[in-house]
């Protein structure tokens, strides 16, 4: 009798240290749950700014392709047509981010040269600033997702973690009204569950 008594005390003890332990690592997932929870409403977020930020770019490059198209057909039409004031007026009207293409088609010479690039726009000195911004946010915005969905997933593991710990504290405070040998038994599967959601604990990341 004795014997169970110092057991029982055992036991008394260790439930409380669990439901202590418990309450602390409880309060900690929670708090990490939700600040992860919400670097993942803030990546979304950012992500979204800056696939919008993509579509807008990629408009603008796609209007002033246009652009360029229209001015370099033109042109051709003076070249065949033999309007030098025509063609030197609409070459030199052509905008910057066209003219180094231009020049370079130009010096591979395409009305002899059958192997010549079809159009300046082939050329890799044909590049806009607008389609390189847009390409940029895109990715951005790509990396940002994929840091949301990670982020959603350190969210969803601390809270399992406190479903577990909260779990060990209703073991652990149970055990308390049961009698020997089935509290001991109760306190120690809190124990393992415990020590489980630790281990899962120290290895996820903290903000």
């Amino acid at each position: 009798m004795a014997e169970h008594k110092r057991s029982d005390r055992i036991v008394d003890v260790a439930s409380v240290v669990l439901i202590s332990v418990a309450a602390v690592l409880t309060a900690l997932c929670s708090y990490q749950s939700g600040r992860w929870g919400g670097q993942q409403a803030r990546l979304y977020s950012l992500a979204s700014a800056d696939h919008m930020r993509s579509v807008s770019e990629s408009d603008r490059a796609n209007t002033l392709t246009a652009i360029d198209v229209g001015v370099f057909l033109r042109y051709m039409d003076a070249v065949v047509s033999g309007d030098k004031r025509m063609t030197e007026f609409l070459h030199r009207r052509m905008r910057p981010e066209m003219q180094p293409a231009m020049r370079a088609w130009l010096a591979t010479n395409p009305l002899q040269n059958l192997h010549a690039p079809a159009s300046p726009f082939t050329m890799q000195q044909y590049s806009l600033r607008s389609r390189s911004d847009a390409n940029r946010w895109d990715a951005q915005g790509r990396r940002e997702y994929e840091e949301a969905i990670d982020a959603n997933r350190h969210s969803d593991d601390f809270l399992l973690l406190t479903v577990i710990f909260a779990a060990v504290s209703f073991l652990a405070g149970i055990s308390t009204k049961m009698a020997y040998p089935r509290h001991a038994i109760v306190v120690a599967l809190a124990a393992v569950a415990t020590i489980y959601g630790f281990v899962r604990l120290v290895s996820l990341p903290f903000l």
